[in-house]
């Protein structure tokens, strides 16, 4: 069928009437869209006209129609989001008082994330792994930019899910969004936005409403909305806030397919749909939610996911500056002289309540005190939030100001409130639930009026009268953990020693024997060490931190401290020790060693420490408690998490496992010249799969790595959770089967970037194993170092066809082989093909004679991919410099490397090197090392160094026969070029006679970054000059003499 549109508008002047026609294809029971009119004012008149088998089914339409003006719409719709989100509550603030979006925000950093990465442990303990992280490692989004085209993609992603942890700063981040957009700074390409919070979207569940009458009720001011919805040429972008508060059960398989916009349905069914793409397929989607909950949407249907890693630490020193203003800088000397405190602040909500503490207790107290009576524990920091937060509510202004001698009394006369509340609060944590709901308040006795409002946030959709059900949120999933563990506290001291842990009979028995608050904590110990998700970790830690006779004092008012109380702590953390020697998890055992730092007990610590200092971590005599407090020293020290060597440490597996939550800190992890024992490959394994761990580099050099070993590491590295980058394997011996195995690894695995094999003994039938694998869609390696091998040119042939496939190959090293000239010519016509990506090739010590300079010549002037060619240590001679000059002096060759150290080259060579150099213009670094070019010869090249356009940053002129009488002929070309950063001119003989020129160097090359004078003539004297020269004019120039 063909619908041809007359459009004409009769508003109009006759000399501005025009008529549009439209014609469009389609079949039976298809839709037809009218054309998109703007900027036309008045009535429009349509016509429609049908030819076909379907005319007889169509009548003639005279209708007039608003012509939508999208900017209009748009802008109108910019107005009322901006107003929405230019204002932002804190979690205390009074009726009426507002803070500036645009004032407080501070800058979140976001990485694109994994869509299979599950989370195995509390999201909080990950802040560790996090915080260790360095912008160079992952890369990193501007929040605004997340539906920016991405790298190979022809398209921008339709679907895009950040996730972070609790209180990371989603919404916030949402927020920035929408008012970035609102203000016209970011995503210009949608004309309209809108945003649903999951939490209100809870409320509807029980409602059927077409994806029209959602978006009628959220934004009742926007009209025409099914036509704006089904209108392509308006870009649209739905956002959904909050994946993880959802109780919407999203079944991706069995939800009926629905592409009509005014079918009602039921809501996780139009969500569904959208995520599809069965509605609205032009639409842009943005879902945020914590990392548990993503892995409810398939991948397919994700096209990025970015996740908000939260405040780095220059992050966190700006919000401290915003929220704490005038007293910001005593607020930050006090955070940092906490590392677990600091560490923690990685959280922009618990940076929130810390500041809030820090504001009020500098109201009373001055720098000198507030070191010495502020938090410097995680429980201490949540119980003097609850104070403010009491005080705060009470006194209605200022945080509680003047009312330290009343807490307890504000305390006590709240103590029903809060037991009620902590009561819900640890109910809903045994249950995993972040949401609860005014039937719940009622359950559990709680009065919103009393305390909630400081610690709950209320969840109530106001615009229009869709549902009049209410529900409620703690601030932060630690507020809903620090309450649970003060419900168990306090139930224990005012009701008759009551264990809400004493679930089994058994325990119930033994509590009628027990009068201890220590016993309670051991049961809280005993169900965090079974847990392999850690969710009790924070639980656990409150729970022990409230047993310190500090915060038992200042909760005075809920309960009465006792002199017998006095000796619970040490109880815990006897018990707590005695734990540590058990079989548990590593994780668990590090979050054993947080909780004695709650209780103050520093003792394993301390030993460890002592230990360390008299070497018994060389002599391998730690226990398995020393080594967790050893691993929990290494994650709060601050120090450089660079590089960790397995060699310093006692390679029994039990002890390693230890290791594991801090091993998984660092970026490169060594065990080099020592035979691998099995139980370190077991430990590297299971490390390199470990969620969030940040190792990039594995070095096993020389350690006798045997085929069963290949093999586990292998099967590591073809896990999705496997991040490591670069994998080095040298001089091991590899066996046929260990490449097979390698190889195998290669088509699987796109993150491995680098693959050194040297010295290992590889000949042609082991290298013939990686062929297929190398040219794979799937292999993303960019570096591969084959080097002191046993390659022959009858493997030049598969390198060949690598390189001519291969989409990320880029540097290839086959130093120290056998290749000769034949096998030079089968890379040289895989060189010449416009599909070869290297761009750095290393020939050296191959045999090569002047016979494979002409093939590469004739390379060398079909590509414009190579910049680094390493010819050294072969016969090249005069004449195959002679060929290969002539090859770089034409096509499109771009080389910036040149190496022909060791070439047996005389100053013939150097004026076809100087008309290389002058016609190229690209080359950056000429290596000539142990050669005879002699005085004459770098006279030569003193007229390229001079040129213009010839700009050498790297010259090696290193045992050339070089005297004094090239020296200031040479020192006046690299002053006049003022180019050179690295010049070497060690093994010559240079003398006293030059000392004036080469001061000359050094004061007026102000480009030179290092010089190399070693085994020149030069006297003592003359050196001394040279050095007290330096310090007084180049004291950054390195001078090896």
């Amino acid at each position: 069928m063909f619908l041809e549109g007359e459009v004409q508008s009769s508003d109009l002047q006759p000399v501005q009437q025009q008529t549009i026609q439209c014609t469009q294809s389609m079949g039976t029971g298809n839709t037809a869209v009218c054309p998109s009119l703007q900027n036309i004012r008045g009535d429009v008149n349509i016509t429609v006209q049908a030819s076909g088998d379907s005319q007889q089914n169509l009548h003639r339409l005279d209708e007039k129609a608003s012509c939508l003006d999208i900017a209009q719409l748009s802008n109108h719709q910019k107005k009322a989001l901006k107003e929405k989100v230019e204002y932002m509550t804190e979690y205390t603030s009074r009726p009426g008082e507002k803070a500036c979006l645009t004032e407080k925000f501070t800058k979140l950093w976001v990485t694109d994330g994994e869509r299979n990465e599950i989370p195995q442990g509390h999201e909080v303990m990950d802040i560790e792994a996090m915080s260790r992280q360095t912008i160079s490692d992952v890369p990193s989004v501007n929040c605004s930019e997340i539906f920016s085209y991405l790298s190979g993609q022809v398209k921008p992603p339709r679907m895009v899910v950040t996730k972070g942890i609790a209180g990371i700063g989603k919404t916030i981040c949402v927020q920035k969004f929408i008012h970035d957009w609102a203000t016209g700074t970011a995503a210009p390409q949608f004309d309209l936005i809108f945003m649903f919070p999951f939490r209100e979207l809870n409320l509807l569940t029980e409602i059927k409403l077409s994806l029209t009458q959602l978006v009628q009720q959220y934004y009742p001011h926007i009209e025409h909305v099914e036509t704006i919805l089904t209108n392509q040429d308006i870009k649209c972008l739905f956002i959904f806030d909050g994946l993880d508060e959802s109780n919407l059960p999203l079944d991706f398989r069995k939800s009926p397919e629905i592409h009509n916009v005014k079918q009602t349905m039921q809501l996780q069914h139009l969500l569904t749909n959208l995520i599809k793409g069965n509605l609205l397929p032009s639409a842009s989607l943005w879902i945020t939610s914590r990392p548990a909950a993503v892995t409810q949407i398939p991948a397919p249907y994700i096209d990025r996911v970015t996740e908000i890693q939260g405040f780095r630490d220059e992050e966190k020193e700006e919000y401290f500056r915003k929220k704490c203003k005038e007293v910001a800088e005593s607020v930050l000397s006090h955070v940092r002289n906490q590392p677990s405190l600091f560490t923690m602040c990685y959280v922009p909500a618990f940076c929130w309540i810390l500041a809030t503490v820090l504001e009020h207790s500098l109201k009373s107290a001055n720098q000198t005190q507030l070191d010495d009576q502020a938090p410097k524990t995680i429980t201490e920091v949540y119980t003097n939030f609850l104070i403010v937060m009491i005080t705060y509510h009470q006194e209605k202004h200022g945080h509680g100001i003047n009312v330290r001698k009343r807490i307890s009394e504000f305390l006590h006369s709240n103590r029903s409130a809060i037991l009620r509340l902590g009561r819900l609060a640890f109910h809903c944590l045994k249950a995993q639930n972040l949401l609860f709901y005014e039937k719940d308040l009622r359950a559990f006795g709680v009065d919103m009026s009393l305390v909630c409002d400081g610690f709950c946030k209320e969840i109530l959709l106001q615009e229009e009268a869709i549902s009049q059900k209410k529900a409620y949120f703690f601030i932060h999933l630690t507020v809903q953990e620090y309450f649970a563990a003060l419900y168990v506290y306090i139930s224990y001291h005012t009701n008759n020693h009551h264990n809400p842990l004493a679930t089994t009979l058994k325990r119930r028995v033994s509590q009628l024997f027990s009068s201890r608050f220590s016993h309670v904590c051991k049961n809280g110990c005993q169900e965090a060490v079974r847990s392999r998700t850690g969710h009790l970790d924070l639980f656990l830690r409150f729970l022990c931190g409230l047993s310190t006779e500090k915060n038992q004092t200042l909760l005075e008012g809920l309960t009465t401290w006792q002199a017998q109380d006095r000796d619970d702590a040490a109880r815990t953390a006897a018990y707590i020790k005695k734990t540590l020697q058990k079989d548990i998890l590593p994780d668990r055992c590090l979050n054993l060693l947080h909780c004695l730092n709650e209780l103050n007990d520093h003792s394993v610590l301390e030993k460890v420490k002592e230990s360390l200092s008299n070497g018994a971590l060389a002599s391998r005599n730690l226990t398995p408690a020393e080594y967790s407090a050893l691993a929990f020293l290494l994650q709060t020290s601050g120090g450089d998490m660079e590089e960790f060597d397995l060699i310093e440490y006692n390679t029994s597996l039990d002890l390693l496992w230890r290791l594991l939550p801090v091993a998984k800190l660092f970026r490169i992890i060594k065990f080099v010249e020592n035979d691998v024992p099995d139980n370190v490959v077991k430990f590297l394994s299971t490390l390199l799969i470990t969620p969030r761990n940040l190792v990039q580099e594995l070095w096993l050099q020389k350690s006798h790595v045997d085929h069963g070993a290949v093999k586990q590491l292998c099967a590591a590295l073809r896990s999705p959770h496997c991040n490591l980058q670069s994998f080095s394997l040298s001089g091991n011996e590899l066996s046929v089967e260990s490449c097979q195995e390698l190889a195998l690894t290669l088509s699987t695995n796109c993150t491995l970037r680098q693959l050194d094999l040297a010295h290992n003994q590889l000949k042609d039938q082991h290298l013939i194993k990686f062929c297929g694998a190398l040219k794979g869609p799937q292999c993303g390696l960019q570096t591969l170092c084959l080097s002191r091998n046993q390659i022959t040119k009858n493997s030049c042939e598969g390198l060949a066809s690598i390189l001519k496939q291969s989409q990320t190959l880029t540097i290839l090293n086959l130093a120290n082989n056998q290749i000769g000239d034949c096998g030079v010519k089968e890379l040289c016509a895989a060189l010449k093909e416009p599909g070869c990506k290297l761009q750095t090739l290393s020939l050296k010590h191959n045999s090569l004679t002047h016979v494979c300079c002409e093939d590469l010549a004739s390379a060398l002037r079909e590509n414009s991919q190579l910049i680094d060619l390493d010819c050294s240590a072969n016969y090249i001679m005069d004449s195959g410099v002679k060929l290969l000059c002539a090859g770089l002096k034409a096509g499109t060759c771009r080389i910036q490397y040149l190496r022909f150290s060791s070439c047996d080259l005389s100053a013939k060579c150097c004026e076809d090197l100087v008309s290389a150099l002058v016609a190229l213009r690209t080359v950056k670094g000429l290596d000539l090392h142990c050669n005879c070019i002699g005085d004459s010869g770098v006279k030569n090249l003193c007229g390229a160094l001079r040129h213009q356009h010839v700009r050498i940053q790297e010259l090696g002129l290193k045992g050339n026969y070089l005297t004094d009488k090239c020296c200031s002929e040479l020192i006046s070309a690299l002053c006049a070029a003022n180019a050179v950063r690295i010049v070497d001119l060690s093994f010559n003989g240079f003398t006293d006679e030059t000392l004036g020129h080469l001061h000359r160097l050094m004061v007026n090359c102000s480009s030179l970054n290092t010089v190399n004078l070693h085994a020149n003539q030069l006297g003592l004297e003359s050196c001394k000059v040279l050095q007290n020269s330096l310090k007084e004019v180049r004291a950054n120039l390195e001078l090896c003499l």
